[in-house]
C-alpha cells in the first residue's frame, strides 16, 4: 500500500506541475494576445514580409498615374487561386538576403486565409513559435538545473512576460522562428551531453530547417558545436600518473593523452562534424541562393565587414550589452551581477574557514548529475558568449529594434541567469547551514521564490514603463484618419532616389479607394483632372529637399485649392490636408 501511495504520489505530482506549466503558458498567450490587439502599425520590415510572402505582379511606382486600392493591397495579400505558391516564395527571396523557411510558414497561414491582410496572421504564426520556444525553454532549463522543475518554472515565467520576448512576437519576421531552431539546437546538445548520445539524424533536421530560416543560426551551431567537440575530446586528456595504480597525481606532472579512449572521442567528433556538414551542404543545396548572399549580399559582405573591424568592437558590444541591460534586465543586469558576486564571495570564504576537505573548491565530490549538469551548463554559455559576441560585431545598429539579433539568445541568457544565482544561492545555504538539511532546504526554497519575484517584477515594471517595441500605437490615429477621407483624391509624392518607401505608410495607402503616384523629381503640373478639380486634397510627400518645391505645384496645378495643412509626420514621410 506504501508504494502505490508513493506512485500516486510522484503521479499527483506530475499532474500538477503540468497543469502549472498549463496555466502559465495559457496566461502568457492571453498576455500574447493582448498586445497584439494593441499593435496599430507595422515597421517597414513586417510589410516587407508580407510582400515578399504574397506579391502578385510587383510593386512599382509610377509617375503622374492612378493606382487603385485593390492593385496596391493585392501585393501584400494571397489572391484566391494563388495560395501555396512556395516555389515563387523562393524565388522573391532569392533577389533579397534572407532564407525562404519563414516566408512559407506565413505564406501558407496567408494562403489559408484568401484576400485578407491582417497582423493577426503573422501575430499568429509567431504565437505558435512562442509556444514552443516555451516547451523548449522550460525543458532546457529542467535538464540544465539537474531536472529542478520549479526553476524550469521560473525561467518559463520571467521569459514570457519579459517586454523583450513579447515584443519578438509582435515583430512580424523570422526571428521568432530563428529562436525554435537555437533552442532545439541547445536542447539536442545538452540531452547528448547528459548521455543521450544518439542525436545526430535530429540535429541535422534542425541544422537544415535553422540555416534556412535566417543565417545567424551558423553562428549559434557553430560555438556549440566547438563546446561540443571540446568536452567531447576532454576524457583524452589526463595528468601524468603515480606510482598508485588507477589513480592520477593532480598535484603536478605533465597533461598525458589516454591513447585508450582518443580514437572513440574523435570518431565521435568526425561523426558529429560530418553530420553537421551534411546537413547544412542539403540546406545549400535545396536554396543555392544563400552562397550569395553571405558571401556576395551587401548584408553578408557588410557583415563580414563590420566583424573584421577592430575598431568598433567596444562601441558595438556596448550597444548591444546596453540593450540587454535595458530590455532584459530592466536596467538592473550591474546589480545582479554584483548580487551573483557577492554570493560567490561568501560562498569561497565559508567553504575556507569551516569546510571539510571534501568539500573545499575544487575538491568535493559531486555527483554524476552535477557534473553534467555542470557540463550542460558551461556548453551553453560558451555558445551564448560566442553567439552574442559575433552577432553584436555583424549585425544592424538601429536602435531598439535591434533586439531582434540577440532576441534568439535571450531565453538561455535568462536561464543562465536564474541557474546560476539559484546554484550559488543553494550552495551559501547549505554551507551556512550544514548538519540541518531540513532548515537550509527551506531557505533554498524560500530563495527560489524571492529570485521568482524580482524577476517577474522587473517584467512587469518594464511593461508598465512602456518598454514595448513594434507596436507602433501612435499610427491608430493616422489609419483611422486615412479612414475616415477614403473618397478624398490622394497623391503621393515619393522620392525618385527611394521609392520603396512608399511601403512604410502601406497601412494607411490601403484605406484610400485611388492613390495619385507623382514623383518629385518631376517638376512639370500636375493636369490630371480629378487633381486639378478637386476641392480637397490628402497628398503624403516624402521628406526631402524636394517636398516645399513639390507642395507648391500642387497649389499651382489647383487653382481652386488655397492652403494646406500638416495633418502627420512620421517614417520620412509628411501627410498634408490641402483646400
Amino acid at each position: 500500500m506504501e508504494e502505490r501511495s508513493g506512485k500516486m504520489g510522484v503521479k499527483a505530482e506530475k499532474r500538477i506541475w503540468l497543469a502549472a506549466f498549463a496555466l502559465l503558458l495559457i496566461s502568457q498567450v492571453m498576455t500574447m494576445v493582448y498586445f497584439g490587439g494593441k499593435k496599430a502599425g507595422f515597421h517597414e520590415d513586417e510589410y516587407y514580409s508580407f510582400y515578399s510572402t504574397n506579391r502578385t505582379a510587383g510593386l512599382y511606382e509610377p509617375d503622374r498615374e492612378w493606382v487603385d486600392r485593390d492593385t496596391f493591397r493585392n501585393e501584400f495579400v494571397v489572391l484566391p487561386g494563388e495560395g501555396f505558391r512556395y516555389g515563387l516564395v523562393a524565388t522573391v527571396q532569392s533577389w533579397d538576403v534572407h532564407p525562404p523557411f519563414f516566408y512559407f510558414i506565413l505564406h501558407t497561414a496567408c494562403s489559408l486565409f484568401p484576400g485578407v491582410f491582417s497582423k493577426w496572421l503573422g501575430i499568429g504564426v509567431n504565437i505558435v513559435a512562442f509556444v514552443l520556444n516555451f516547451i523548449l525553454l522550460s525543458w532546457l532549463a529542467y535538464m540544465v538545473t539537474g531536472r529542478n522543475k520549479g526553476l524550469a518554472f521560473v525561467t518559463a515565467a520571467v521569459h514570457g512576460f519579459n517586454p523583450v520576448i513579447i515584443s519578438g512576437v509582435m515583430f512580424i519576421r523570422m526571428y521568432e522562428w530563428l529562436t525554435v531552431f537555437i533552442l532545439l539546437c541547445a536542447c539536442l546538445h545538452v540531452r547528448a551531453v547528459l548521455g543521450r548520445k544518439k542525436f545526430l539524424l535530429p540535429l541535422m533536421v534542425v541544422n537544415y530547417l535553422g540555416f534556412l530560416t535566417q543565417y545567424y543560426y551558423i553562428i549559434f551551431l557553430f560555438f556549440m558545436a566547438v563546446g561540443f567537440c571540446l568536452w567531447n575530446l576532454a576524457p583524452c586528456v589526463g595528468r601524468k600518473e603515480d606510482d598508485s595504480p588507477g589513480t592520477h597525481d593532480w598535484r603536478g606532472g605533465r597533461f598525458i593523452i589516454r591513447k585508450e579512449v582518443l580514437g572513440k572521442c574523435v570518431v565521435s567528433c568526425v561523426k558529429y562534424g560530418a553530420a553537421c556538414g551534411v546537413s547544412l551542404l542539403l540546406a545549400v543545396f535545396s536554396y543555392p541562393a544563400s552562397l550569395a548572399h553571405i558571401f556576395r549580399g551587401y548584408r553578408g559582405t557588410g557583415a563580414v565587414s563590420e566583424f573584421l573591424d577592430a575598431a568598433n568592437t567596444g562601441e558595438r558590444l556596448g550597444f548591444f550589452l546596453g540593450l540587454a541591460d535595458e530590455y532584459l534586465f530592466d536596467g538592473y543586469f550591474l546589480l545582479w551581477f554584483a548580487a551573483f558576486a557577492v554570493m560567490g564571495v561568501m560562498v569561497y570564504r565559508k567553504r575556507k574557514k569551516g569546510e571539510k576537505a571534501e568539500n573545499a573548491v575544487g575538491t568535493r565530490t559531486r555527483s554524476g548529475v552535477e557534473k553534467t549538469a555542470a557540463s550542460a551548463y558551461g556548453l551553453l554559455l560558451f555558445a551564448v558568449c560566442g553567439y552574442f559576441f559575433t552577432v553584436s560585431k555583424t549585425a544592424l545598429l538601429l536602435y531598439e529594434t535591434s533586439n531582434r539579433y540577440q532576441l534568439p539568445v535571450y531565453g538561455i541568457i535568462m536561464l543562465l541567469t536564474v541557474a546560476a544565482l539559484s546554484g550559488l544561492w543553494k550552495e551559501f545555504v547549505r554551507l551556512w547551514y550544514r548538519g540541518n538539511g531540513k532548515t537550509s532546504g527551506r531557505f533554498a526554497a524560500a530563495g527560489g521564490v524571492l529570485l521568482c519575484f524580482l524577476l517577474l517584477a522587473g517584467d512587469f515594471h518594464e511593461i508598465a514603463s512602456g518598454k514595448m517595441i513594434f507596436l507602433y500605437e501612435e499610427e491608430q490615429e493616422d489609419v483611422a484618419y486615412a479612414r475616415e477621407n477614403a473618397k478624398v483624391p490622394v497623391v503621393v509624392l515619393y522620392n525618385e532616389a527611394t521609392p520603396y518607401h512608399i511601403w512604410w505608410r502601406s497601412q494607411e495607402l490601403m484605406e484610400y479607394d485611388r492613390i495619385y503616384f507623382a514623383s518629385q523629381g518631376n517638376k512639370e503640373r500636375i493636369t490630371d483632372g480629378v487633381i486639378c478639380g478637386s476641392g480637397k486634397l490628402i497628398v503624403y510627400a516624402a521628406d526631402y529637399d524636394t517636398k516645399e518645391e513639390s507642395l507648391r505645384m500642387i497649389l499651382e496645378s489647383n487653382e481652386g485649392l488655397k492652403d494646406y495643412r500638416l495633418v502627420s509626420q512620421r517614417s520620412l514621410w509628411s501627410v498634408y490636408e490641402f483646400e
